[in-house]
């Protein structure tokens, strides 16, 4: 629905709106590595520009690297089911989850350590009757730690008992095949993007959007907490993008570093602050208003920024007001259909 050639006619710098208390330079873009005719120089600049400065990427793969050199368990000793390895790994993802996002959720929201810059909506944290323990903070609190951080471990621990067993296929060590081992964390982006786009797809169809995404939908104006506030069954879907360990040779830094991209990357992107600033300098990009969009407008934006699926399949919200009257007619669309 966007028209590339036209977006520095309507380009908008980042600021204020009457609906955002800050929004980035709009209209948003997309990754230019799908742009046609292809831009080389900007798709490897966009490729490479991830790993090059602090970035949500780059933390996971820190968190990962800590956990796998100092914290994991021994592939021989995941061959047998076990309490101590499982435990083991269940205390890591607690731990990592908790530090995250209770670090971004006390200096952004308890401690407001910067204020409302950068903030894209305006309104606090919730204590409404609509979420559990009508507070939306414990809300989101508990289905993260209850059912997330389970189902998460449960499909890590899955996927470990299998490849100890040598069920499927595994890279042994890094010299193995060493270029594979460095684009397959490129190809680990793509995948997750993909693999979003289609279950979230999936469950905004009516029957499951009451049931089950309706949970995570609650939250419009999010915070860290909320990202992985989702309903078990949403919780089951959205790890199942570890599948393609399952298939592919993986390294266990792969499959570590892509659990924690899910996880922590959702904590990032729902911090509902588009950076995180420290003594007034920019040091992370945190928040995604690309899906800050999709929690307000509900049917766009079902995918992320690296793979251009919403455009491509006309559901991309560009931030734009333009963008907002194309969606809600849209919506209309979809409601008088089903």
């Amino acid at each position: 629905m966007t028209d590339a050639k036209n977006d520095d006619a309507r380009r908008v710098p980042a600021g204020k709106s009457r609906v955002w208390n800050y929004h980035p330079a709009l209209p948003i873009s997309m990754s230019p590595v799908f742009d046609l005719p292809p831009k080389p120089r900007a798709a490897l600049s966009w490729l490479l520009g991830t790993w090059l400065r602090l970035t949500p990427p780059v933390s996971h793969m820190f968190f990962a690297v800590m956990a796998y050199a100092f914290l994991w368990p021994a592939m021989p000793a995941m061959q047998e089911f076990s309490w101590g390895w499982i435990a083991q790994i269940c205390a890591i993802n607690f731990g990592a989850t908790v530090l995250l996002a209770s670090a971004l959720h006390l200096y952004l929201f308890v401690y407001s350590q910067q204020d409302m810059r950068l903030k894209f909506d305006i309104r606090p944290m919730e204590k409404s009757p609509r979420f559990t323990f009508s507070n939306q903070t414990w809300d989101n609190i508990f289905w993260t730690l209850v059912s997330g951080v389970p189902i998460w471990s449960a499909w890590m621990v899955l996927y470990f008992w299998v490849g100890a067993n040598g069920w499927v296929p595994t890279m042994g060590s890094i010299s193995a095949a060493p270029f594979w081992f460095v684009a397959f964390f490129f190809i680990i982006r793509f995948w997750q993007s993909f693999h979003f786009y289609w279950i979230h797809r999936l469950i905004h169809i009516p029957w499951l959007f009451k049931n089950v995404h309706h949970l995570h939908h609650r939250n419009i104006s999010v915070g860290p907490w909320s990202g992985l506030a989702m309903h078990p069954g949403e919780h089951l879907l959205y790890y199942s993008g570890i599948l393609i360990h399952f298939v592919l040779p993986s390294h266990p830094l792969h499959v570590i570093f892509h659990m924690f991209a899910l996880n922590l990357g959702a904590v990032y992107s729902h911090s509902g602050f588009d950076k995180v600033l420290v003594r007034n300098r920019e040091t992370i990009k945190a928040g995604s208003f690309h899906h800050q969009l999709h929690h307000k407008y509900f049917e766009c934006n079902y995918g992320s920024e690296e793979i251009p699926l919403d455009r491509w399949f006309g559901s991309f919200h560009d931030g734009t007001e333009a963008a907002t009257t194309y969606i809600r007619a849209r919506k209309k669309r979809l409601a008088a259909k089903g």
